[in-house]
């Protein structure tokens, strides 16, 4: 990989090679937080990290190095390129890039069988106490396992000599593309679809709240995201581009796109329902934090407070004999049937408000208490 890395021969100048280079590095961030939560999650629970904890990690990694291939085919193989661009500027580069698909497609499907291998683990840890879903997510894992095996082979043997697959010059023979890949692809969204489905029925039989029920849910839906990428990825199945299959090296950005979206969401999915403990550890820096943008915003708006000083009453002249009186409300009710006496004075630009309670027969018996507010314009 580092080694097609030195032999750029592209630069990321249209959309679709910047789509490729860009969006995912900003999800795979984004996932690599998530897993880094859930580990601080567990150190705050004193908890020791799981089978499922260290299969989020391993995807992250894997995550990552996809990422690396499809940088490797932008840069290196002139992937998000026309066809004619690529052969007109290194005919080479055309080898570079199926070689590159081939990796990138192998590195895929054993990603993200490893996403959702730790997903079904999850399931496990805090589901494994139902008999029937124990065995539902054991044969899930036999099937998520047996289709990664299937669909690694697929893309490395799916023609004889296995050359074909990236020099179209070599004689050979291949199955067929186009039943392979919907196989592979609907097969991949039916198990995703019940990975997200296996856990609904336990948790609406769970003894709490609606409303928990209902985040609860959500958060586990949160894969039917990649669910959808898993679905309208398929090429073979959904032409989105409009590029014809000819134009090997632009017709394919969109799925090695969505591919690599894909499998940082589906990491986020896996990690999102263990980071309780660290948001509520976060949640007073949070409320700070939005304190002082509030009190920034509130600070900004200093125009707003000169022109309601502009409108307070003031006298015409320092030498003005007749005094300018505030309207303040000075009427305060009872108090346990004991009258409180209140002095007020407003006068000018200076507003002072005294209040003496007074306890007549009984201010032996009492505590009396004397607050005094100082009211001032500045």
């Amino acid at each position: 990989m580092t080694e097609l890395l030195r032999r750029t021969t592209f630069e990321a100048t249209n959309g679709h090679q910047l789509a490729i280079v860009t969006l995912p590095i900003i999800m795979a961030s984004l996932a690599t937080v998530t897993v880094v939560f859930r580990f601080r999650s567990r150190r705050i629970q004193k908890q020791k990290y799981m089978f499922d904890d260290w299969l989020a990690l391993a995807a992250l990694v894997l995550t990552w190095t996809f990422q690396g291939v499809n940088m490797a085919a932008v840069f290196a193989g002139g992937a998000g390129l026309p066809i004619t661009t690529v052969m007109a500027v290194d005919p080479q580069a055309l080898y570079t890039y199926l070689k590159i698909v081939v990796a990138n497609f192998s590195l895929w499907i054993f990603t993200v069988t490893v996403v959702q291998l730790s997903i079904l683990s999850f399931y496990l840890r805090i589901f494994g106490v139902h008999k029937i879903f124990t065995w539902a997510c054991y044969i899930t894992i036999f099937l998520v396992v047996g289709m990664g095996i299937a669909g690694f082979c697929l893309a490395i043997f799916s023609c004889n000599p296995i050359s074909v697959l990236w020099d179209p010059t070599v004689q050979g023979t291949c199955i067929d593309s186009t039943k392979s890949c919907s196989a592979v692809g609907i097969i991949h969204v039916l198990l995703d679809l019940a990975i997200v489905v296996m856990p609904m029925p336990l948790i609406w039989n769970l003894k709490i709240a609606f409303s928990s029920k209902v985040v609860l849910s959500c958060l586990l839906g949160l894969g039917l995201v990649a669910t959808v990428i898993s679905l309208i990825k398929i090429d073979c199945v959904f032409d989105l581009t409009g590029i014809p299959s000819s134009d090997v090296t632009d017709y394919l950005w969109l799925t090695i796109l969505l591919q690599t979206l894909e499998l940082p969401i589906g990491i986020i999915c896996c990690c999102v329902p263990s980071l309780k403990p660290v948001v509520v550890e976060l949640a007073p820096t949070l409320r700070s934090f939005t304190t002082r943008l509030l009190s920034l915003t509130r600070q900004s708006g200093g125009s707003s407070s000169r022109i309601a000083d502009e409108s307070w009453p003031r006298a015409n002249s320092e030498n003005e004999s007749t005094p300018r009186f505030v309207p303040v409300d000075s009427s305060f009710n009872n108090v346990k049937g004991q009258n409180l006496g209140h002095t007020v004075d407003a006068r000018g630009n200076s507003v002072e408000l005294s209040e003496q309670p007074k306890f007549g027969e009984n201010r032996g018996r009492g505590i009396a208490v004397s607050n005094t507010y100082n009211v001032r314009q500045e």
